[in-house]
């Protein structure tokens, strides 16, 4: 859910909000026991019958081994995947989803792609070198007590999901300058002749997992919000340079959403339709989520158990 924060000062003198998002607390996973659970050795045999394409299949091997699922403080149940996805790196298990993500996003001409957090960014990162394209870190940083402090368009607050409290998150404002004015220069230089050329950016948010896509939210009206400043100092800058008298019309979307990991219990991709229209492109589907013994539900597989669960 958005709300609005404390207000903030501009630059310019001008007093603004920064949006606020409430991020739910998960206090129960789906089924807290394993119910009818596959152990950890007949993984193989579940995912040879499975529909799942060869980069979810590694992916959930690696899962299963170096994961579990436990309680968060600032997030409820979960799944711990860090020497996954976020304090190593297992080309084994997550080259061939990157390949498949990477197509998705070449798929949606997606032009640039925006990261929450550092958690989130070894993916990311991943997934803008195989696509080829630009991605920029959404930064977490402390919210300033100091009504003066200005944050870049698009910033906004969302709890931690660890626990920490709220955090304000905005990404680089000469990045996203840089990697905008690349984007948007050639479509002008393509429309010479054109009483009104149109600007156009394609944005995609990446993360290491989609919970209830509070932050999935949050980082598309991101894209929305620095999307269109940042091409409105490039055509500034223009018209300083040219003098070029046309009307210049802008368009900014969001276009994609892609993950390794998305909770569909909690109905995320109903979320973000409703929210960009997107279907987001997930590796592994989770339906379910158990503590005792650990294991999560797999759409098109069933409910398989964690190595840690024996």
């Amino acid at each position: 859910m958005r709300t609005e924060a404390t207000g903030i000062a501009t630059a310019s003198g001008l007093t603004t909000t920064l949006p606020r998002y409430e991020r739910p607390r998960e206090e129960r996973s789906p089924d807290p026991t394993g119910g009818d659970c596959i152990p950890h050795p007949g993984i193989e045999a579940a995912l040879a019958a499975s529909t799942l394409s060869p980069g979810s299949r590694d992916l959930l091997r690696g899962l299963l081994r170096l994961g579990t699922t436990r309680v968060f403080p600032g997030g409820g149940a979960g799944i711990e995947y860090g020497g996954l996805l976020k304090t190593a790196a297992r080309p084994e298990y997550v080259a061939a989803h990157v390949v498949e993500a990477a197509a998705h996003l070449r798929q949606q001409r997606v032009d640039l792609l925006l990261v929450p957090g550092m958690s989130g960014y070894p993916i990311g990162a991943m997934y803008a070198l195989a696509s080829g394209i630009p991605a920029v870190l959404l930064k977490k940083a402390k919210l300033a007590g100091d009504p003066r402090h200005a944050y870049p368009a698009g910033a906004f607050v969302i709890p931690s999901y660890t626990g920490e409290g709220d955090v304000v998150m905005h990404a680089d404002q000469e990045a996203v300058q840089d990697i905008v004015d690349a984007i948007v220069a050639p479509q002008l230089a393509a429309q010479a002749h054109e009483p009104e050329p149109m600007l156009t950016l394609r944005a995609a948010g990446a993360d290491d997992i989609i919970d209830k896509a509070t932050m999935s939210q949050a980082v598309g009206e991101s894209a929305l919000a620095l999307g269109p400043a940042a091409i409105a100092d490039w055509v500034r800058r223009h018209r300083a340079a040219t003098a070029d008298p046309r009307p210049i019309a802008t368009r900014v979307e969001v276009v994609a959403w892609v993950t390794p990991l998305i909770k569909g219990y909690n109905g995320p991709q109903e979320h973000l339709r409703r929210a960009f229209g997107i279907r987001p492109f997930a590796g592994v589907n989770v339906t379910s989520l158990h503590l005792d013994p650990p294991a999560i539900g797999v759409e098109g597989v069933g409910v398989l158990g964690f190595a840690t669960g024996g």
